[in-house]
């Protein structure tokens, strides 16, 4: 709750964070931080995988909860538990959209992810034209936000590229926004983003590893407190010689006693 608390007095008041809880909130028990960060009024909450959001609906979860890494077959389930996929190919616009063909009531809302510069997931420039008109023509989705990634905001000799990946964000969302008949928050900034590039917060952030109490740089660590330790215990010390091996495949050759 302090990291939280820090992090939001770095942010406009309207600015809304989006919390990430992925991988059980990086050890540290899924359900129970989302409820705290549900209390404590984050905006919304991202999950890598459908089956982490569905536990957390069961769990009693009701903030919007964005998942990263949408499986195909895993539609229907979204459906059912109001869970918003990340959509960042037409693949995936695809099986999405054969999956709505029977639906009725509220658009199923869903995330556009962009590639702007990290070159993992997204759609790039050369598609959005098409994606413009897909969206459109379909009346079963609707767009709850555009974003992207940015790849190296905790290293200031990379700050150039960074820049560029805030304009590139900018234009492409417009590009999209622009054609749809209702307003769509965008979001790029990280943990490390939302310290460093303060002016590029848009209309939400993503709020990760941070959150945790971890960062890159020794200026912003000292406002932070570390919410987990791991610990453990020796089972055995022994003495080896040089030139014998441990482990499997003796993949560990001592140089030394």
């Amino acid at each position: 709750v302090d990291n939280l608390n820090y992090y939001r007095s770095r942010l406009k008041p309207e600015t809304k964070i989006m919390a990430m809880v992925k991988a059980t909130s990086y050890g540290s028990g899924s359900f129970e931080i989302a409820n705290v960060l549900q209390f404590h009024h984050v905006d919304y909450l991202a999950v890598a995988f459908t089956d982490e959001g569905v536990e957390l609906r069961k769990s009693g979860i009701t903030l919007p909860i964005m998942i990263m890494n949408p499986e195909l077959m895993s539609f229907e389930l979204m459906l059912n538990y109001k869970l918003e996929p990340e959509i960042y190919n037409f693949r995936l616009l695809n099986q999405l959209q054969d999956s709505l063909k029977k639906h009725e009531g509220d658009p199923f809302k869903i995330h556009i992810k962009v590639d702007t510069g990290m070159h993992r997931l997204g759609f790039g420039e050369e598609d959005i034209n098409e994606l413009v008109v897909r969206l459109n023509n379909n009346r079963h989705i609707k767009v709850q936000s555009i974003f992207s990634h940015l790849s190296s905001s905790d290293e200031a000799e990379h700050d150039g590229f960074t820049n560029m990946q805030i304009q590139r964000l900018r234009d492409m969302s417009n590009e999209i926004s622009s054609n749809l008949t209702y307003p769509v928050m965008r979001h790029l900034l990280n943990s490390s983003g939302i310290l460093r590039f303060n002016e590029a917060q848009f209309e939400m952030v993503r709020l990760g590893i941070g959150l945790y109490g971890f960062s890159s740089t020794a200026n912003e660590q000292q406002h932070l407190q570390q919410v987990a330790t791991l610990k453990t215990t020796i089972s055995q010390i022994r003495h080896v010689a040089a030139n014998e091996t441990i482990g499997y495949n003796r993949k560990g050759k001592l140089k030394r006693d």
